[in-house]
């Protein structure tokens, strides 16, 4: 389905005692660049999350924003006890040899604190990454579908402007087949005119129409336009975005119309190829911000 490359997603997702959120904004850019920002602690991971995006965006520039939040997980308490004997010995050396005498307390121990060792009973690590990757997933969910929704809209306007390419091109079809009849009859005048009641080779004469019809028929031209200009809308009309491929078509018609510009022969031709080539720098403008 067709895409625009323009979107925001957010994700937000939360294991045990870690909640990741993750924000995606996606503008224009003719391949597919990433800026991954990560806290420091997942800052490994960077590989990982530019290839999940990579698997789903084809196109655009990204800018990827996750944060982590940890709560407090439980803790568990150790006593070195073999230290607190060190300690406890150590102590009541200096107070005989200061001759301090009041007792040794608890708080005299907290001081030191190489004493107690405390730490997470689960490690946080393994629950951070696993939040992260789930927002990650849900902001490209998100980003999908605002890209969708915005390249339905595009399609909507490119479907209204290659109708009207198809109008234009039929008009100047016909407009181009009438006057060449014209100017074939205004040629053969001129002749006549110019000969003056002379004696003309009939065969050179033909053969003079037939080189001028060569030149001005857009025959051809009409065709191949006709052609891309179909092709176009059964693309629009499809289940992948082909953003890439409708500006390849679109530089193929410009240079169809460009070829029929040249053969114009009279203001209403002419006015005719300005006006696609008007148009077509309208759809090109639009395929611009397609995936």
């Amino acid at each position: 389905m067709i895409q625009s490359m323009t979107g925001f997603g957010k994700g937000q997702a939360r294991v045990r005692e870690c909640t990741a959120s993750v924000e995606i904004r996606s503008v224009n850019s003719r391949y597919l660049e990433m800026n991954v920002k990560l806290p420091q602690t997942l800052s490994s991971h960077e590989m990982e999350v530019r290839e999940m995006i990579r698997q789903k965006v084809g196109r655009g520039k990204l800018s990827i924003t996750v944060s982590t939040d940890n709560s407090p997980a439980e803790q568990e308490i150790s006593v070195d006890a073999e230290s607190v004997k060190q300690v406890i010995a150590l102590l009541k050396t200096l107070k005989k040899s200061a001759k301090i005498t009041s007792p040794i307390r608890l708080e005299h121990l907290l001081s030191f604190r190489d004493l107690f060792k405390s730490g997470s009973l689960e490690s946080p690590d393994g629950d951070e990454w696993e939040a992260v990757e789930a927002a990650v997933e849900a902001a490209l969910e998100q980003l999908r579908q605002a890209r969708t929704a915005e390249g339905q809209s595009l399609k909507k306007d490119l479907e209204m402007r290659i109708s009207k390419l198809g109008s234009a091109l039929t008009e100047i079809e016909s407009l181009s087949k009438s006057r060449t009849e014209d100017e074939k009859s205004r040629l053969r005048q001129k002749v006549s005119e110019v000969m003056n009641g002379k004696e003309v080779d009939p065969a050179r004469l033909e053969l003079e129409i037939v080189l001028l019809a060569d030149r001005l028929d857009i025959t051809e031209e009409v065709v191949r336009f006709r052609t891309h200009n179909q092709l176009f809308t059964k693309l629009i009309e499809g289940d992948e975005s082909n953003g890439r491929r409708l500006n390849f078509l679109l530089q193929e018609m410009n240079r169809e119309v460009n070829t029929m510009g040249s053969k114009a022969f009279d203001a209403d031709m002419s006015h005719l190829v300005v006006e696609i080539k008007e148009e077509l720098e309208k759809v090109r403008e639009q395929v611009q911000n397609l995936e």
